[in-house]
This record gives C-alpha cells, sequence and structure tokens, in this order.
C-alpha cells in the first residue's frame, strides 16, 4: 500500500493530492544548562516539548497526471489553499496522518505559505505544523460519601455506684440498690 497523507481538519479528511518528497519532524526537550561552582556546566533535563513538522509539495491543476494521488478529491489548487488558509485563520485544529510511518498528531498551522512559479496552473506550498495538546478543564463526576454519624458518647460516669444508690432504666426507676420494693415510678 502507497504512503498516504491526510490532513484531517476538525473531523473532515482530506487526502492530499501529491504526496510531499520529504517531511521533517522535529522532536526536542526542554533541557537547561547551567553553571555550578566547582562542577562546571549541567544539563538538568527537562520535559519534551511540543512536536513540530514541516512538508511542501504542489496541489495540481491537472488530475490525470501520473504522481497525483487518484483518492484524492479533485479540487482546484485554489480550493486546496482555501482549506488550508480557513483552517489557520478560524484557529481549527488539524490532525497530520502519514499511513504506514507512524505519524498522527493533532497540530495546528503555525505557517502556511503558497506560489504560483509557472504557467501550469500548480500551485506550490509549504506547510508548518505544531503539536496541539488539550488545555481544557476535564470534568470529573464526584461520588458522594456516606457519612455516618458519631457514636454517641458514653455518659461520663460522676460517681461509683453503691448500697443506697438509685438505678434509673428507661427513664423510670426501679428497685434500689438494696434490691428492697419498687421504687418511685
Amino acid at each position: 500500500m502507497a504512503i498516504q497523507f491526510y490532513l484531517d481538519v476538525e473531523g473532515v479528511r482530506y487526502i492530499l493530492p501529491v504526496n510531499p518528497g520529504e517531511i521533517q519532524i522535529n522532536r526536542s526537550t526542554k533541557n537547561n544548562v547551567t553553571e555550578v561552582v566547582k562542577l562546571g556546566e549541567i544539563n538538568i533535563l527537562g520535559g519534551r516539548a511540543l512536536l513540530d513538522a514541516s512538508f511542501s509539495s504542489i496541489f495540481p491543476k491537472n488530475h490525470s497526471a501520473g504522481y497525483v494521488n487518484k483518492n484524492a478529491k479533485k479540487y482546484t489548487p485554489e480550493k486546496w489553499t482555501q482549506i488550508i488558509d480557513d483552517a489557520k485563520i478560524n484557529k481549527k485544529r488539524v490532525r497530520l496522518i502519514v499511513t504506514d510511518c507512524g505519524i498522527n498528531f493533532l497540530s495546528a498551522i503555525e505557517n502556511f505559505s503558497w506560489s504560483i512559479s509557472d504557467s501550469t496552473g500548480d500551485i506550490n506550498y509549504s506547510i508548518d505544523l505544531k503539536e496541539y495538546v488539550d488545555y481544557s478543564a476535564k470534568y470529573v463526576k464526584t461520588v458522594a460519601k456516606k457519612v455516618t454519624p458519631a457514636p454517641r458518647p458514653k455518659p461520663a460516669v460522676t460517681k461509683p455506684i453503691t448500697i443506697g444508690s438509685e438505678v434509673i432504666c428507661n427513664g423510670r426507676l426501679h428497685r434500689d440498690s438494696y434490691g428492697t420494693g419498687p421504687g418511685r415510678s
């Protein structure tokens, strides 16, 4: 299967009519070089930077040429530039997909330039993409915790129970501590 270049603009997928001869991918990191006394320069490793991609190709006027992808839509070169300009101006996210290469990332168009160089009507273009990382707030479903009431504290014992003490059970006075007759009700 031949390599195909796709640009997916906010869910609308376009196959580029002519594959670029080369695509340049730049993966870098945000390392920081600092000087330490009596040690010299050190390299503090940082996180990864956003991915950059750039390529250039043509939008052909003649769709019957052998180098034109037969699966691509047969738009005019002006229509192709309008699609990409519209995505850039309206701040649309673009997913670059290159089959058989493992290139697939969401990006924003950093630079798009085009020119007409001869009488064929083809448009030469160059495009620079930078990786887009979604930074919007994430909604999290919270689960209400069941709160169990704290156990009631036991009444404090104020004085020890001895002979002659009154004992209260269920709110009524029963036999006294001597065990004699029913107490007051």
